[in-house]
């Protein structure tokens, strides 16, 4: 057998075991991530570090194991467990704030106004929720003085504030891009505890 023989062996090896490894670790990592029902009314930063707690030795085994293959599998199995603990959060913050809209809407509007007297604008699935009624509800228990600016076809989901010519996205893409943003060292840090890049 040639040398190039050999090397198109190991090569085609390497790729087999790869990908049942990926293989694998996916369908472990899905079934650990899908036992954990996470709580996001104690913020998404507990979110995110049950959910890669939960995670860190499954990946941590698949990096060891991706290291032997080669450093290129690495990137990417850093990449899919980053984009997966994204997609897991994602999902539990959509979920909890589906189950009480009011509340959620309530605290993120709060936080985020700096005036509390803005139009709020709403998505189609928030507007269809909420609507006027939650608005002016919000100005009651509330003692504040925000306006219903209807429908918005600018985010998907979520809320927008707007004063003047000043406009503040509090959809859902934006808050979690938000705390992402906050966290993504923290989180890589949980992910990939002892893995050289």
């Amino acid at each position: 057998m040639s040398f190039e023989d050999i090397l198109i062996k190991i090569e085609q090896e390497a790729q087999r075991r790869q990908k049942a490894i990926l293989q694998n670790a996916r369908l472990e990592a899905e079934k650990i991530l899908e036992k954990a029902n996470m709580e996001i009314s104690q913020e998404s930063e507990r979110l995110v570090q049950q959910r890669t707690k939960e995670s860190q030795l499954l990946v941590q085994r698949m990096l060891a194991e991706a290291k032997l293959k080669g450093r290129s599998i690495i990137g990417k199995i850093k990449s899919d467990a980053f984009q997966k603990v994204r997609s897991e959060v994602a999902a539990a913050f959509s979920k909890k704030i589906t189950q009480s809209p009011e509340k959620w809407y309530t605290k993120i509007i709060l936080n985020h106004s700096t005036s509390k007297d803005e139009i709020i604008l709403m998505a189609s699935n928030e507007a269809d929720s909420l609507g006027e009624k939650f608005v002016k509800q919000l100005n009651q228990e509330n003692k504040t003085s925000f306006r219903y600016g209807g429908l918005t076809q600018e985010i998907d989901s979520g809320l927008l504030l707007k004063k003047g010519g000043m406009v503040l996205n509090l959809s859902l893409n934006s808050l979690l891009e938000d705390t992402f943003r906050q966290n993504e060292s923290q989180i890589s840090q949980m992910l990939f505890k002892g893995i050289k890049k």
